[in-house]
């Protein structure tokens, strides 16, 4: 009998930093994820910002051409503000968004940065528990953030924090 080999499996998501090819991703992915939030969706404007000027600081999932997620983030100085995590709802129970935020954090690890701060609705749990497994601490409460009676918590990683993410991706081999 003979056993036939099995091909190595190719990953099914490519992660990578924007690039300004990538708007047209954003957008469908913001009609798609955000049409029905409140908030609404992103301005163009910030969306160009982040393919054209933070491209490199900002994240997207593909599923073969089929944008999955995104990540957004802002440097300033050796701050980093983690804007949006987004992933499109027939991915939401993939991993797509765990490898946003390893590629998220190991930017973050790369440029050595002290602090990485989140702004959430209280009630979005599952961005909470994400930010307390990456050692985030509540700081503040803002209220009427983007409207009147909008509540958002802001959170934020410090360097000891950093230092522990560090040690973890480094036992782990994701940086060096």
């Amino acid at each position: 009998m003979t056993i036939p080999l099995m091909e190595p499996r190719q990953p099914r998501y490519e992660i990578r930093p924007l690039a300004p090819g990538d708007f047209p991703h954003l957008r469908r992915l913001e009609r798609e994820i955000w049409e029905q939030d409140e908030v609404g969706e992103l301005c163009p404007y910030y969306q160009r910002l982040c393919t054209d000027f933070y491209s490199e600081w900002c994240f997207l999932a593909l599923d073969g051409d089929r944008p999955a997620g995104y990540v957004l983030n802002f440097p300033n100085g050796k701050a980093i503000y983690c804007a949006t995590l987004a992933v499109h709802p027939d991915y939401r129970k993939s991993r797509v968004n765990y490898l946003l935020i390893r590629a998220m954090v190991q930017k973050l690890l790369a440029e050595d940065m002290e602090s990485c701060r989140f702004l959430v609705e209280p009630g979005n749990l599952d961005a909470r528990s994400i930010h307390e497994s990456l050692g985030a601490r509540v700081v503040a409460e803002a209220r009427d953030y983007y409207h009147p009676g909008d509540v958002r918590l802001w959170s934020v990683i410090e360097k000891q924090d950093i230092d522990r993410l560090r040690a973890r991706y480094s036992r782990l081999k994701l940086v060096s």
